[in-house]
């Protein structure tokens, strides 16, 4: 691939993920959210997992853990396209958790909105999740690629 071609594709996957960051900050910090009543704080782990799930509305549920995990699956992708060398399981992981902290401590703050952990435990996950379906998609090319061009 030339070099041409490939600082096109980066641009275009730079737009996608300021694009990304826009949907995230817009989901996060300016969305209203009609299921939170005011500033808390929830520090044990699966307690809104929990208390979702025993409140008998699934869809509620299920749209607060996928969601949580889609919406951090991108930057999972995006890291190791943009930082080679940022690529390993520990470097992913503290980069969602981090990431998601730091968006809880904002919601918290300035939105008067939950600071939630198993948003933080979910986000995580999400972004892992991200990462390995690259890493899933890498070695499969390179077999691929070793299998019929060499």
């Amino acid at each position: 691939m030339s070099s041409d071609r490939k600082r096109f594709i980066k641009r275009i996957l730079l737009s996608f993920f300021i694009v990304y960051g826009m949907v995230v900050i817009y989901a996060t910090l300016i969305r209203e959210n009609e299921h939170v009543y005011g500033r808390a704080m929830n520090l044990s782990l699966f307690s809104t997992i929990r208390l979702m799930w025993e409140s008998g509305n699934v869809m509620l549920a299920l749209t607060n853990v996928l969601g949580n995990i889609m919406l951090f699956a991108p930057l999972g992708m995006f890291i190791p396209v943009f930082l080679k060398s940022f690529d390993g399981f520990i470097q992913v992981f503290t980069t969602g958790f981090l990431s998601s902290f730091a968006i809880e401590i904002l919601q918290y703050k300035l939105t008067e909105r939950v600071f939630d952990i198993d948003d933080i435990l979910l986000n995580s996950l999400g972004m892992l999740a991200g990462w390995l379906i690259i890493k899933i998609i890498s070695s499969m090319k390179k077999i691929v690629s070793a299998h019929f061009y060499h």
